[in-house]
Order: C-alpha cells, then structure tokens, then sequence
C-alpha cells in the first residue's frame, strides 16, 4: 500500500510542477492518480475528484470516508441510498456542489474529469502526470513487489501440476486459489491463458481447449493487486521439451542476459528493442516471428512509460520499472517461448525485482 509520507512527497512535486506551470489549482478525477497523491483507494466505479491549490491546500470529494488520507480536507458525497433514485449523473451534480469556485489557470485530468464539473477551459496536464509516474518511489516498488510475490505463488502452483488433458480453464482456476490464498482476499487476475500454438499470435483469456503432451504454454499474468500491476510471463513445456524447444528457450533466455547488460540510464528504448530483436532473429527455426512490443513502464497501470518499441521516442530512466519480454513462436516449437520480468532501472544498472526460475519444468 502506499503511505502517506510519499504521498505527501508527490504533492510537493506536483506544487513545485504547478509553480513553473503557472496553475493556481489542478483537478484530478482518475481513481488511480487520487491513490497515486493521496494514499485513498478510492471506488474506481464511482465518480471520484481531488483538489490543490498553489497554497498546497487541498480537498478529496469521495462516496466514504477514506481510513487514512493525505488529502487536507474530505467531502461525502451520497453514493448509495434507498430514499431517492440515484446514478452517476446525480453522484457527480453532489461533487460539483461540493466543489468549491476555482480560480486562475487550471489544470485538468481532460479524460476523467465530468463535463459537468464546468472546467472543460482548463489546460489537460495528463501528459505531465504520465512523465511524473515514469520514476517510482520506495512504497510503490512495495507494492509492485507485493504484486510480483502474488504472481509467483500462482506459478509455484501450477509448474508442478500442468499435464495433457487439463483445460485452459482448469489451470486459470489453480492459478487464482493460489493467488488467492496468498492475498487472503479477491484478486483482480488479468493475463494470457493460451497454450500451445493458440498462443502464437497473441493469448487471451482461458478457453476449455485441453493442454496437450509437447505444447509448450505460456502464462502472461499481469494482475491488479492494492491499486498496482506487475507483469510477468513464464513458459512451461507439457513433458520433456524437444531440443529445438530447449535451443529456442536458451536464445530467449539469452535475450535477458543482455537486457540486464544493456540497460542504462540514457538508453533509447528504440535502440534497446532493435538490439535485442536482432539476437532473437539468430534463432533461424522461428526467424522474423518477434512481433510484438520488447517491453513497456508499468505501476499503477499495466501499460505506462516507456514504451520498449522500434518507434518509441522514451529514453531510459534511472527509478523506473520495466517490463521486459522477448519470445520466439512457430509451429515447430508447437506454440513459443516468452519470458517476461520486471526490473527496476538503477545508475549502474537493473535489479530484477521477481526471482521465479525461467526453466520450462
């Protein structure tokens, strides 16, 4: 979970922001971004806004009261009654009653902010948020953490019982009791659940299509966990792996070696990505079969800065986190190879922030 004193951090970042912007006060409306500057986990279902002003006074207009916050003020809306029809359209006339008269320039999460607050004159400041989030503080590398120990208990779970004849289905159940008990709660579990060459060109969600023997299965999992993502991918053979699986595995498994000896402050991720396809290409087999994206940022959302693509404009930065994920496919391999980890970009270097093995057994 986030805590208030890197919350409170952030705020003085964002003033400081606000100050060379020349805003007098920003309107913020993404559940996620409250969190981000708050420490409120509020409702992502229900319409949500918080207030600073250039004096660093600021208001949090929710539906319940947060347990901890580090917001200066709160504000109850009603968002659940039995004595008059309610939807969100009269949750957000109550925010808006509640909001107080804004002055000066304003900056404005332009995709979440309700038209109905009367602010659409105000500067959209999303893309400054973006660049903001890119470096993680410590207590969100805690939560990323505590996502990626969510994940590797739904491998622990699965590696050892995944055999011919068990549907797609089936092993996503395994995987969510697993993260389940680990949370001891509900889990939102996201990811890619297609095994054998279903997975080639893509994944998806499970299906009632069965494992069978020689298909190699990848798992891509990428769950929200306590208002954080992580994402990570292993591949799992159904009995021994062939030698051209094995050759193929060592060649992505190499392509991580040399992510963790490329990585650097500075980088262009363009550069990075074209370096690291050019070693999958060796892999004659499953030559050109690379299609997707290397890798991207990612926290409070499972896709953020910097994009690991042939067109990306982002430079590597020292304190964020990237999700790294080379992989070779065909049908001779009776699926593909991908093995995605996460790391957090350090000045000399990256630290793996997951330690599940890379083994295909």
């Amino acid at each position: 979970m986030l805590t208030l004193e890197y919350c409170r951090r952030r705020q003085k970042r964002l003033l400081a922001w606000m100050e060379q912007e020349r805003l007098a006060e920003v309107v913020l409306a993404n559940p996620k971004t409250i969190y981000y500057f708050t420490g409120a986990l509020v409702d992502p279902m229900l319409p949500q806004l918080w207030t600073m002003n250039d004096s660093g006074r600021s208001l949090l207009i929710t539906n319940q009261q947060p347990g901890e916050t580090a917001a200066g003020q709160v504000q109850l809306y009603t968002g659940y009654t039995i004595e008059r029809p309610f939807n969100r359209t009269t949750m957000v006339q109550e925010m808006a009653a509640l909001l107080p008269s804004l002055r000066g320039a304003v900056g404005l999460e332009a995709d979440f902010v309700p038209c109905a607050l009367g602010q659409a004159g105000g500067a959209d400041i999303t893309p400054a948020l973006d660049e903001m989030r890119r470096i993680k503080d410590p207590d969100e590398l805690d939560s990323i953490r505590d996502a990626v120990r969510l994940v590797e208990a739904g491998y622990q779970a699965v590696q050892g019982r995944l055999e011919p004849g068990l549907t797609e289905c089936q092993v996503y159940t395994l995987f969510y009791q697993a993260m389940v008990g680990h949370a001891e709660t509900s889990v939102d579990l996201r990811g890619d659940f297609a095994c054998g060459t279903r997975a080639i060109r893509g994944g998806g969600p499970p299906t009632s299509r069965r494992l069978a023997n020689g298909d190699l299965y990848i798992l891509d999992i990428f769950p929200l966990y306590r208002g954080y993502h992580c994402d990570l991918t292993r591949t799992f053979s159904l009995g021994f792996p062939t030698e051209l699986q094995l050759e193929a595995w060592e060649t992505v498994r190499e392509a991580h070696r040399l992510a963790e000896r490329l990585i650097r402050p500075g980088l262009a991720a363009r550069d990075f990505y074209h370096q690291i396809r050019a070693h999958l290409e060796t892999f004659q087999p499953a030559r050109g079969s690379f299609w997707h994206h290397l890798g991207h940022g990612f926290g409070m959302n499972g896709w953020e800065f910097p994009w690991l693509t042939p067109g990306s404009p982002h430079l590597l930065q020292e304190g964020e986190v990237l999700a790294v994920e080379p992989a070779v496919y065909g049908e001779c391999l009776q699926g593909g190879i991908r093995l995605e980890r996460d790391y957090l970009v350090g000045a000399e270097g990256v630290t793996p922030l997951d330690s599940f093995p890379l083994e295909l057994r």
